[in-house]
């Protein structure tokens, strides 16, 4: 990126329950926090808004069912790329189709942003009315990923023997009331492959039965931009890590903890859970231990699993931050600690 980060780019959404844009307020004085974790709820996100007239703060909280915040910088860089008839840009996979299917498709260069994108999207569950200061009047809204599927469901399903703990999974998610997605990619291949001795009534909140199929394997979930996600400390990334360093973004000197690394980040929306980073081993700052304390070594090849992230920023200050908490990437050193703790083991086993 060489120094190319520059000039902030955002939007933030409060949409109706229609999914109809209900006001944008990306012009406006607005603060936000968006939370990632492996942590049951552990994604979440606050929005402060500041000093709407009456009218508007009383159509956000009436109306307001969904938040949604990209953000980023407004930087692009010319690449090569598949376009169609249309001039709509292709993915390679989509390209593929398209020439099988016997439509034009040409390679163009066009523009790329370089890093700006969707960091949230979720509901609305809490608005909250403060005064900051004696000219500043503030509308909070606390919003969660994946609340209505999760927490608002019903599901009523008899199901044969013989399934396994990925069919069973894929079974509760299509049958529930209100379906909850799932994508292939999102969902770990190492959950056990034994069969299900007898037929199995469910009945009752999904979630209860996501959580037992994850406490079983070892794995968490947790909803993002929608779709649900189960993956287990254990599972290894093929995907290639994106190197941090001062010229991409890296804020200050990353810090040895317990379990692995914390660094800072000029906001970056393409870092999700499980995304490998490469950062430098002779960049961080190594922790200092007391006598008894198990503490995990860096990694030799200097690429770490983001294991918690916070992005945070500020339309009218300084704040535009993601910081990141971070792992080993084959756990060397950390997955025996961390799941001899029952708040990092599968769901609390």
């Amino acid at each position: 990126m060489n120094g190319k980060l520059w000039l902030r780019k955002w939007k933030i959404l409060i949409a109706d329950k229609n999914d109809n844009e209900a006001l944008n307020v990306s012009e406006l004085h607005c603060t936000f926090e968006v939370h990632k974790s492996r942590d049951k709820n552990g994604f979440y996100a606050t929005c402060k808004i500041y000093n709407l007239t009456a009218a508007t703060e009383k159509q956000l909280i009436d109306e307001g069912d969904r938040l949604i915040i990209e953000a980023g910088y407004s930087t692009t860089v010319q690449e090569n790329a598949n376009v169609d008839s249309s001039g709509n840009v292709l993915t390679d996979e989509q390209a593929s189709a398209a020439k099988a299917s016997g439509q034009t498709v040409t390679s163009q260069t066009v523009d790329v942003e370089l890093q700006y994108g969707k960091i949230f999207d979720g509901q609305i569950i809490w608005s909250s009315r403060s005064k900051e200061s004696n000219v500043d009047y503030v509308l909070t809204l606390t919003a969660i990923d994946g609340d209505s599927p999760l927490h608002l469901n019903f599901i009523k399903k008899t199901v044969n023997k013989g399934l396994n703990q990925r069919q069973a999974l894929q079974t509760v998610c299509d049958s529930a009331e209100k379906k909850i997605p799932t994508n292939m990619g999102t969902i770990t291949d190492g959950l056990s492959l034994q069969a299900l001795p007898r037929g199995k009534v469910f009945f009752g909140d999904p979630t209860d039965y996501i959580a037992d199929i994850c406490r079983g394997n070892a794995a968490d979930y947790y909803v993002e931009d929608g779709n649900l996600h189960v993956t287990r400390l254990q599972d290894i990334s093929n995907d290639e890590a994106l190197v941090v360093t001062p010229d991409t973004g890296l804020i200050g000197m990353p810090q040895q903890t317990q379990f692995g690394v914390a660094f800072k980040l000029l906001l970056n929306p393409a870092i999700h859970l499980g995304t490998l980073v490469k950062l430098k081993n002779s960049e961080v700052n190594e922790a200092q231990v007391s006598p008894g304390q198990q503490q995990a070594p860096l990694d030799d090849e200097w690429i770490y699993r983001v294991t918690a992230l916070t992005h945070s920023g500020d339309t009218r200050g300084t704040t535009w931050y993601t910081s990141c908490q971070g792992i080993s990437r084959y756990g060397k050193g950390t997955l025996p600690a961390m799941l001899a703790n029952s708040k990092n083991n599968g769901m609390g086993v």
